[in-house]
Order: C-alpha cells, then sequence, then structure tokens
C-alpha cells in the first residue's frame, strides 16, 4: 500500500512538472509562429510621404518631360530662336547723289515734278510751259529744281531748255574730256587739251556745249577755262 502511493506520488509530480515547463514555454512557441511569414533577411520599405519629390537620377535630364500615352517619354519641342531683322537697303532712305549747279532755265512743255529721281515717284507739282523754274543740280538722268512751295523735285532735261546758244571763242587752259551730255555720268566721245581753241555754241549748266573742227559737239566743263 505505501509503494502504491508513493508511485501515485511521484507520477502527479511528474505531470506538474511537465505542465509548468509547457506553460513556460507557450510565448515563445506564439512569437515564433508569427515571424515565419517573413524571412529574416528582408527589409520592408516604409511608404513614402505623399508630398516627397521624386529625386531625379544623375543622368537624368533637367528639363520637364513627360509619359506619352503610348507609353513612351515625351519631350517638349526646342524653343525656336527669334530672327533679327536688319533694315533693308530698300527701306533705308537712300540720297541721290548730286552734282551742283545753279540756273535759272525755261519751261518748254507742261511736265511733273517728281519727289524723287525716277518716273515712278510721286508726283508733287506740275510745271507749265513758258514758265521757268530754279535748277540746282542734277543726277544721272534728271535735274534737281526748287519750287516755290518751298519743295525739291526732279524734273527731265528734256522738259526744259537746258542749252543756251552762244558763239564764243575760247583758249583751254586745262585738258579736259569732251562729253555727250552736260553732267559727269556722261559718256566720254572725245578729248581737248589746254591751250588749243575751242567753239563754245551752247552753255548747260556748268558745262559748255563746244563744235570741235570734225563737226562732234559734246560738253565740256568750265573749269577747264580757268
Amino acid at each position: 500500500m505505501f509503494h502504491r502511493d508513493s508511485r501515485s506520488a511521484w507520477i502527479t509530480a511528474l505531470v506538474a512538472v511537465v505542465v509548468a515547463t509547457l506553460a513556460m514555454w507557450a510565448p515563445s512557441f506564439a512569437a515564433g509562429s508569427g515571424e515565419e511569414d517573413v524571412p529574416s533577411t528582408s527589409i520592408v520599405p516604409a511608404d513614402p510621404p505623399s508630398s516627397a519629390e521624386p529625386v531625379s537620377s544623375p543622368g537624368s535630364s533637367t528639363s520637364p518631360s513627360t509619359t506619352s500615352p503610348s507609353g513612351g517619354t515625351w519631350m517638349p519641342p526646342p524653343k525656336h530662336m527669334t530672327p533679327v531683322h536688319h533694315a533693308s537697303s530698300k527701306n533705308s532712305v537712300h540720297e541721290p547723289e548730286i552734282e551742283p549747279a545753279q540756273a535759272r532755265l525755261k519751261v518748254l512743255e507742261d511736265s511733273p515734278v517728281y519727289a524723287a529721281p525716277a518716273k515712278s515717284s510721286k508726283h508733287i507739282e506740275q510745271l507749265t510751259r513758258d514758265k521757268f523754274v530754279e535748277v540746282t543740280g542734277s543726277t544721272h538722268y534728271f535735274l534737281r529744281v526748287n519750287l516755290k512751295s518751298g519743295q525739291t523735285g526732279y524734273i527731265e532735261p528734256s522738259a526744259v531748255e537746258l542749252v543756251k546758244p552762244v558763239d564764243k571763242v575760247f583758249v583751254l587752259t586745262h585738258d579736259a574730256a569732251v562729253l555727250d551730255k552736260p553732267n559727269r555720268w556722261a559718256k566720254k566721245v572725245a578729248e581737248v587739251h589746254a591751250s588749243h581753241n575751242v567753239h563754245v555754241v551752247g552753255l548747260s549748266l556748268d558745262y559748255m556745249q563746244i563744235r570741235m573742227k570734225s563737226g562732234l559737239e559734246g560738253f565740256i566743263p568750265m573749269s577747264a577755262l580757268q
């Protein structure tokens, strides 16, 4: 009887020890079972704040780009340089080259006065036949005139009595080219030399019309007699 009671007591004590041991291990088993889904070497990143700005990589462009619906990257077209427009020579004010002169000439026919030495320019006045006009210079193809209104205009040489007839003989003091018209742009047709006599048959602005022994007529500057 004593032996049986001792054995029962021993078994009861052993059961108590096992129960106590299991009670101590229970929290460890519970924690271990929750961590088995995540490997020990994994790092789970936290969600970035919604206000954080994306960081551009060093190789990315500094200019903004937008992803197109097709999946490619759309870049804004380059800004075009604004061309610099230089003033055109047609728009610039071009002063005609003038050979000075001074004469009061008779108008031979009604003629327009042009604003510039060109037939395509504006008409600023109309000359009347048998009136006189003050000529102040000449261009290659036109005469410059001063009008009573104070304006300056241009007329064709054929509109006035350009040559006044004379009949004189002079001795030249300088060599001179003989020109087909009384202006410095005219064509050279002959040449006369100093110390020779010249027969002057007309005066035109600052030129003399001469007739040579051959019968050729042309114009030489009055400065050839000085």
